[in-house]
């Protein structure tokens, strides 16, 4: 099965954070598939690992810091480790037909769901890959997914 997984979905398998339990149980209720990951992928998830602790030391007392680093220098540890187990499939996708792609979705989708314009590129990108299965953190997207008939898993803590 062709998998493709949004960084919200990526960013909680590798990070403690709220709803990584819940994504966690589904990506191993599915099986632990493959799933593609790309450049955009490699950007959004590692800029989250660091937005994540630049929030974090904003908000604790000096010093607990040394644990936030450790946190952060263990999400990418473990994002490393995903890609050279080929449990991320590094790949890349014509990114100008994806944002074609991407347009159309939007013309199509977005009035209605309320999209954003990463919701539409995701959905984009997994329809270029002929992913047949779609795993996010974000229940519109889940629903644009749905709408262009993928296979949908919502992993959502709330």
């Amino acid at each position: 099965m062709r998998v493709y997984a949004d960084t919200s979905f990526l960013v909680r398998l590798v990070t403690e954070e709220p709803g990584t339990a819940v994504a966690v149980a589904d990506y191993r209720r599915l099986g632990r598939p493959a799933m593609f990951f790309l450049p955009l992928h490699s950007l959004e998830v590692t800029n989250a690992i660091r937005q994540r602790a630049f929030h974090l030391r904003r908000s604790t007392p000096g010093g607990k810091r040394t644990a936030i680093k450790r946190e952060t220098g263990t999400a990418l540890d473990l994002l490393a480790k995903f890609i050279s187990r080929r449990v991320f499939i590094e790949s890349s996708v014509d990114m100008d037909k994806a944002i074609e792609v991407a347009r159309s979705l939007s013309e199509k989708h977005t009035e209605r769901l309320g999209c954003r314009g990463f919701d539409v590129l995701h959905v984009a990108l997994a329809l270029e890959l002929e992913c047949e299965a779609f795993l996010t953190s974000d229940r519109i997207q889940g629903a644009l997914a749905r709408a262009e008939g993928l296979d949908v898993t919502v992993s959502a803590d709330d």
